[in-house]
């Protein structure tokens, strides 16, 4: 069996790894049939482990990391992997992990499965911050969830640590402990695009969000970024409608005092209504997304365009 896993999340990726070699050291306990090589790949030394009689009569385990970087070792291992039908081989798992952004490549026909793990946005990267604070016993409600989102990114590496920091100070995650334990990672693109719109540019407020998609953030992600912003936006404008003095806004709003600063230099731009009318266009399209109504990068230049 040849199992390839890759993609830019290498949070997932390792996770799914880590699950392989877990599973097998249950059913193959002695370990001795385990080879993982991460550095200076010795094809002949895999192709010895490959062919070499399996001790205690248990399965191998072969993992491989990042032979797409070793132009040579990756021509003999698929040349040797075709010759000897090694993803029909049962008695040998061989797991190929990139942990590198890999080219389209003409070796996938050769494995019994390949997976890739793309950075997760948007609703699945909500969905998979309340999956992993469940799983570490703690409790976080899906608007708390949203926010978490929109200060860390899909960063899962970083989200895991913050998460677990969170969990610790209580298990209950709010949005008060996270602002008082969470530096926000907000891109500046989000808020100059929503400066633009604020401005009618809408010819600069697609450039920005272009950029975003250009580095490799999707249309789902930049849709709940700016979702989010604009809740924010309406939850300042009520406050200061309201009379609420400046220094009393981010404990009103429950906001980290940055977001409260980077915000209010953008509510001269907009109106109550103008806000509420904004939010509830990004409602629908999110909606229209959901139920395959809208392609995500139509719906993103229908937002604009719109507006």
């Amino acid at each position: 069996m040849l199992i390839l896993l890759y993609g830019q999340d290498t949070y997932r990726s390792r996770q799914k790894l880590n699950e392989i070699i877990e599973q097998y050291k249950k059913i193959h306990q002695s370990g001795l049939n385990l080879i993982w090589q991460k550095e200076n790949l010795n094809f002949e030394k895999i192709r010895e482990a490959i062919e070499s009689v399996s001790m205690f009569n248990e399965k191998k385990l072969i993992i491989l990391e990042d032979i797409f970087q070793n132009n040579d070792f990756q021509e003999k291992f698929f040349e040797y992997a075709k010759k000897s039908k090694l993803k029909e081989n049962k008695d040998i798992i061989a797991v190929l992990y990139e942990k590198y952004r890999m080219p389209e490549t003409k070796y996938k026909i050769l494995t019994s499965m390949f997976q890739e793990f793309k950075p997760l946005a948007g609703f699945n990267l909500v969905n998979w911050i309340e999956k992993e604070i469940k799983n570490q016993s703690g409790q976080i409600d899906k608007s708390t969830a949203q926010k978490l989102a929109f200060y860390l990114g899909n960063d899962l590496w970083q989200m895991n640590r913050e998460i677990t920091k969170l969990i610790h100070y209580q298990p209950k995650i709010t949005s008060e402990s996270i602002d008082l334990l969470v530096k926000p990672k907000i891109e500046p693109n989000i808020f100059q695009a929503i400066d633009a719109l604020g401005e009618k540019n809408k010819k600069t407020a697609l450039k920005l969000l272009y950029q975003h998609l250009e580095k490799g953030d999707n249309e789902i992600y930049l849709l709940t970024m700016l979702a989010y912003q604009f809740r924010n936006l309406i939850k300042l404008k009520s406050l200061i409608e309201q009379n609420t003095p400046y220094y009393n806004l981010a404990k009103k709003a429950k906001l980290h005092p940055f977001v409260v600063k980077k915000t209010s230099a953008q509510l001269k731009n907009f109106s109550l209504n103008e806000l509420k009318k904004i939010y509830q266009k990004l409602l629908e399209i999110e909606v229209g997304i959901k139920k395959g109504r809208l392609e995500p990068k139509a719906a993103l230049d229908l937002l604009v365009g719109e507006l």
